[in-house]
């Protein structure tokens, strides 16, 4: 891993599409640590979360993983440092716009 950029003191931010087995955020996250950051935040589209992954979590230095629910982790044991967040309030409207023929990119104002 290759930190770009000063670290030192600072609060990082992950912003992945995917995570299937944690590998390359949890690396990414720890160096960013190694680096001086004071803690380490990240997100994701798509939560996979298989094999590993869990675990890989729990044991980086992420401190928190905010997830949308485009693949559900209901009833599933999660690390608790995973967020879930809904995304059925912003589809159900892009449905409803495009559907009755109104803008969708007002939606990201």
């Amino acid at each position: 891993m290759n930190i770009v950029g000063s670290v030192e003191g600072k609060t990082a931010i992950l912003i992945d599409d995917i995570i299937d087995t944690a590998g390359t955020i949890t690396l990414a996250a720890d160096a960013i640590v190694q680096a001086g950051a004071k803690e380490v935040y990240a997100s994701c589209t798509h939560p996979v979360l298989s094999g590993p992954a869990m675990e890989r979590i729990d044991n980086s230095s992420i401190k928190e993983l905010v997830v949308l629910n485009t693949i559900d982790l209901e009833g599933r044991e999660c690390s608790s440092k995973i967020k879930q967040m809904s995304v059925a309030r912003l589809l159900g409207e892009a449905i409803m716009r495009v559907h009755e023929h109104k803008s969708v990119s007002t939606l990201f104002d």
